[in-house]
This record gives C-alpha cells, structure tokens and sequence, in this order.
C-alpha cells in the first residue's frame, strides 16, 4: 500500500488516498480497473487515469493471460493503449501476438478505433480557426492533438481539407522551412533528460523553463516561471522527477541556474559516472530543437502581442507596474496554453519514428526497458543540505528578475483578482483586462 500512496502522491492525488487504502488497491491492479471502477474511487479526470496506468504498468507482471489456446488482454488495458493512439500493429508487437488476436480482443470488448466526431465541416472549420489563432503555427498532428483534448476526433482527410480551407498560405510556409535532422541515439527512457530555459520573452520578465527526455522526446516538465534563479529551476526538474522517474543523467548548458539540479543529480546518482552533463547551448540538440517547436506553437503569439501593445503605447517593459499587470494577467493562461501544447506535443505522431513521445515512454516501460532505477520515496531523496538557505534564495546561482518594491496588501489583492480575473476570456486578447489591473496597481500602490 505504500507504493500505491507513492505513485498516487507523485501525481497530486494524494485526497484519493483514503479511498485507493480503503478498497486495498495495489499497483498491480491498476491496469485491470475500468473507468467506472475509478469513478467509484473519486477520480473521473481521464488525462489522470491514464497518466496513473502509465506509471503503473510495469507492476502488471501477469497482462497477458491464455485460455484454451488463445490470448486475452484485460479491456482496460487494451483500452489504455488504444488512448495513446498505438496501431494494432504495435500493440501486437508488444505482447508478440498476432494482429488477429488484437482485432479479436477489441470485438470481443466493442473496442474501436474508427470512432469519430460527429460534426459538420462548418463547425470543424469554426473550431480549427479558433485554435490556429490560438496556438499559431501548429501543424496537422499538434493540431489534431489539441482538438482531442476536447473530445473532438475527425479523419485526418477533413481535418487537412480544414486546414487548406483556412491558412494555406501558413501551410506551404512550413514546408519550406524543414530542417536536416541529425541523428541522435539514446538507449531507453529517462537514460539522459535535457534541462534549459528559454528567454523568448525575457524582454517581459518571462521566462519558460523545460526538460525533455532524450529517448521519448516526452516533455518532463515545461512551465513558465517569473524569475531565473536555481532553486526555481530545482523546482520544475523534481516535479518532472515526481511524475516520471528520476533519470540516469541530465544533460543542460553551462549557466549557473542549473547548479542546484547538478548538485541533486550528484547526490542521488552519483559524482564519479556523468551524472550531470553540461557543454555548449547548441550541443544540448533535444531541448534546443524543442524550443523552436514550443515558439511557433506557443510564445510567438504573445512575443507578437506584447510587441503590439507596445507599438499602440499601453506597455512599456521598462515600468515595474507595467510588468506586474503583465503578469498578473497572462501568466496563468501563458502556463495553461504550455500545459494544452505539452500534452498534445506527447501524443503527437514522430515523422521519423512513426510514434509519438507517449507511446515510446509508455511500450519501452511495459517492454522492461526503461534504465531508471524505480523512483524513492520523496523523503529517501537528497535534496540541498540547508533548505533555510535555498528558501531564502542564499547561495543560489542565477537572476531575480522581479523587484521586490511592488508589494500589494492582500485586501487589495483580492478586491483586484475580483476585477481582474485570472480566467479571463477576451475578444482583445486580454488588452482590455491588462488595462484595469494597470489602473488597480496605479490605485494601491
């Protein structure tokens, strides 16, 4: 039962302890449970459930059973593999039947994998220019990603014809800019991460702060983050760490915002074998390559934004209070489109490997693969020696970018996310919402 406190902990369902303990679910169960066995438990979030089956695959030691000469996969097993977009293909391959067998365990649980929205070419094509507007230069399969995550599936053919309808012009621009790939080899997953941040959109005071595993090509953890200094960054690697294992060896450049993540790497996996790599910007080739893809998907609507606000003169980067209405403003839904991209990017198809980063986390844990040693319990981790100290910010290497002058009383604090709301939705890309927390700092400062 501890373990299944661990891995429940790891993914922020630490209130659903109670009820896995109460129902003495193990592990080795989870794989086996279906949808209404979780909603029983209290956990209804199908992004969650599959995240904790993924985790917990590797304890199912006995997936595969046989009975009079023919095999049978649990359904919610079959069903997990078939979320993850896996081909019948690849799932055979997995367990080393015959695709025949695959088909027949799908009949047999009405399991399909050609079931589509039910939606007119109008609407698709009002839904596909709502969120090329919102994640501008997503190709056909980030797209295709991002429309799941509302529960929208069509065929690739209508969501193409879509997207010639609306941007052709953005497509053929794509195109032309494909890049020569250089090959990369990593043994299996969490074997090597890549650790960098990214400063896109340092001339606001923001900065986005990234890891990405070097095998899967599966984003670890990619949040934005209000200042450069490493204990943050230290932040953001172990809740990479929590979610999916401690790697072998973490790979970043030279800066000093990094030092505390080498420091943990040392202590919890050694001094004397590599643990922690560093080497110039442009040799770190999986985080870097990543950064174009999080620019065009993601940032380039805000470095486009915040330039624009500049030009009609209602931002100026140099103004403190500019900058905390900035903030306050956008860095909830700066995160919120990074967290859209991130899990669409993990279920998005590879050109050059034919899967994408989930199914390749996912196939090489199951297939006993994965190099990791299995994750300790959060208190048998290392961490800094003199946590005061980093709390403090002392001894830490790296750059506050946020003064410390602008302080609000939490009154007023309140009465100003009442005003300005941090779930806003805007026709003026959230202008109009920057203007009155603007005027609010102005009012109690």
């Amino acid at each position: 039962m501890e373990e299944m406190e661990a891995v429940l902990n790891r993914f922020g369902l630490r209130s659903h302890v109670g009820n896995f303990h109460k129902e003495k679910i193990t592990p080795d169960l989870i794989c086996k449970m279906s949808l209404q066995d979780f909603a029983c438990l209290g956990l209804t979030d199908r992004r969650k459930i599959m995240e904790l089956r993924t985790a917990c695959v590797h304890f199912s030691s006995n997936i595969l059973t046989k009975s009079n000469n023919k095999f049978f996969i649990p359904k919610e097993a079959l069903e997990s593999l078939l979320e993850i977009d896996l081909t019948v293909k690849e799932i055979s391959e997995m367990f080393s039947v015959s695709e025949s067998t695959i088909y027949r365990n799908m009949k047999m649980y009405n399991l399909s994998k050609l079931e589509f929205s039910n939606i007119s070419d109008e609407y698709l094509d009002v839904v596909v220019a709502k969120q090329v507007a919102e994640f501008p230069c997503c190709g056909e399969s980030l797209l295709k990603q991002i429309l799941a995550q509302q529960n929208i599936k069509v065929q690739r053919n209508r969501l193409r014809d879509s997207m010639y309808r609306l941007d052709k012009k953005s497509i053929l621009e794509r195109k032309k800019g494909l890049l020569h790939r250089r090959t990369y080899s990593v043994q299996s997953p969490n074997t090597l991460w890549h650790v960098d941040t990214n400063h896109k959109l340092i001339r606001w005071n923001m900065i986005i702060a990234g890891g990405i595993d070097g095998f899967s090509r599966l984003i670890t953890f990619l949040e934005y983050v209000d200042n450069n200094k490493a204990d943050t960054l230290l932040n953001c690697f172990e809740k990479g760490v929590g979610k999916y294992g401690l790697p072998s060896r973490v790979c970043s450049d030279m800066g000093r915002e990094n030092t505390l993540i080498a420091d943990y790497m040392i202590k919890n996996r050694g001094s004397s074998r590599s643990s922690m790599i560093t080497g110039k910007s442009g040799h770190n080739q999986r985080i870097e390559r990543l950064w174009r893809d999080v620019y065009a998907g993601v940032l380039s609507y805000y470095y486009d934004l915040f330039y624009y606000m500049e030009d009609i003169g209602v931002l100026d980067p140099l103004d403190e209070l500019n900058i905390y209405a900035l903030h306050h403003v956008y860095l909830q839904k700066v995160n919120e489109k990074l967290g859209i991209w991130k899990t669409a990017w993990a279920n998005h198809r590879i050109r050059t490997v034919r899967k994408t980063p989930m199914q390749m986390f996912t196939t090489s844990v199951m297939n006993n693969i994965d190099e990791s040693q299995p994750l300790p319990d959060s208190n048998e981790l290392v961490t800094d020696d003199n946590p005061d100290e980093a709390e403090n910010g002392q001894g830490t290497q790296g750059e506050e970018l946020l003064s410390s002058s602008v302080s609000v009383p939490n009154d007023k604090l309140q009465t100003l996310r009442q005003n300005c709301p941090l779930n806003w939705r805007s026709q003026d890309h959230g202008i109009y919402i920057y203007l009155k927390a603007y005027a609010n700092y102005n009012q109690y400062l």
